[in-house]
């Protein structure tokens, strides 16, 4: 096996050294999180109450796992690694490489302990997930390249297995613990399952033989995704007893990837010209989030918090490379993240997250150089 390099698995995250500092502009506060020693920090995780999780790399040129500590990075943990998630008690879980140096595995950090949990065996592990009582999801590759979905404790991890099939993945957790996943059955077909910490329970798809993906679940164990109706994928929600197929923009397909409390639900569909539109559905209805500033290309929902702010990505059909642009939707108006306050810029899309407050993080270049950053909404 390939000996697995963490400091390169995660150079799709590019870690540059810039001065820290805040800056100010209409409605919102930009805080550059700063960086350790080397002066190099991403962001991939945000917390309830404000607090950013990443990597930021050392005067050895290895990333380390912080959460950041009022306006700068904090180390948590005692190795190399990174956090994906964290959860409103500073509990945190993300990669690490293995001591052979040949995995990148779990690791929960907490503090200045580092907790390895391990893998199943294979080139690495993904996190989806944390709740607030530090029940970690994703999934697992195994040397034969299955890949089985998991929960994780601090006293260790249990694989969920599969439907009968060679594929699973854990993509969401709620509060109370149940678990949202993805799985292949004995038939080959993909379906949506639940757990609630042991084993798989199949729930079906739009169609008795559709295949099912679910991306996200609530507190109430609503689960949305995407699934065909045995003509086409379309978005659904799941109510734990039923599907509901929730159409589309007037095209083809959709899809939904996220969904908050409340039962409000983001995604992406089609509209008439075949282009990908953001979505938010609530009270029956599919609204079209449109594109920022008008203009022509391609939106696509990813998150959305209890008061509706939505927060996706958008290319250009002017851009032959379709750079992904983050956008933040609020109150009926979609802007880009960048237009937001002056001195950021170039975010990555799909490093931007939000919570409950309507704080967002990320990494963008702040005055030309690319940090881990936190935007707060101001009165």
């Amino acid at each position: 096996m390939k000996q697995i390099n963490l400091k390169k698995y995660l150079s799709g995250f590019t870690l540059l050294l810039a001065m820290s500092g805040q800056s100010m502009a209409a409605g919102w506060k930009l805080t550059d999180l700063g960086a350790f020693e080397s002066g190099s920090s991403n962001a991939l995780a945000l917390t309830a109450d404000g607090r950013v999780g990443g990597a930021s790399a050392r005067a050895d040129g290895l990333p380390y796992p912080f959460l950041s500590k009022g306006d700068h990075v904090a180390s948590i943990g005692n190795t190399t690694g990174a956090v994906s998630v964290a959860n409103r008690y500073g509990q945190a879980a993300g990669m690490m490489t293995s001591a052979d140096g040949m995995r990148i595995e779990l690791a929960l950090f907490s503090g200045n302990r580092t907790t390895p949990l391990g893998g199943f065996g294979g080139a690495y592990v993904i996190i989806n997930g944390i709740n607030d009582n530090n029940q970690v999801v994703g999934y697992g590759v195994f040397p034969n390249y299955d890949e089985h979905a998991f929960v994780a404790t601090a006293s260790g991890l249990v694989d969920l297995g599969t439907l009968g099939g060679r594929f699973s993945r854990a993509v969401a957790i709620n509060r109370s613990g149940v678990i949202a996943a993805d799985a292949r059955n004995a038939a080959g077909q993909n379906r949506c399952a639940l757990s609630y910490g042991s084993g798989l329970i199949e729930i079906g798809a739009l169609s008795p033989t559709g295949g099912c993906a679910a991306a996200a679940i609530n507190s109430a164990g609503m689960v949305v995704g995407g699934s065909s109706n045995g003509q086409a994928t379309h978005a659904f929600l799941y109510d734990g007893r039923q599907f509901y197929d929730l159409g589309t923009l007037g095209g083809s397909t959709s899809t939904a990837t996220g969904i908050n409390d409340l039962g409000q639900i983001v995604g992406n569909a089609n509209i008439v010209s075949g282009e990908k539109r953001a979505f938010l559905y609530a009270a029956g209805s599919m609204r079209n989030l449109g594109m920022p500033g008008g203009a022509t290309g391609n939106s696509y929902g990813r998150a959305i918090n209890s008061q509706g702010q939505v927060i996706g990505y958008y290319t250009l059909n002017s851009e032959s490379n379709r750079v992904s642009r983050a956008f933040f939707y609020d109150g009926g108006v979609i802007v880009d993240v960048s237009n937001l306050v002056s001195g950021l810029s170039e975010i990555d899309a799909n490093s931007l997250r939000i919570n409950d407050n309507g704080q967002l993080a990320g990494t963008g270049k702040i005055n030309g150089v690319l940090r881990a950053f936190l935007l707060t909404p101001q009165p």
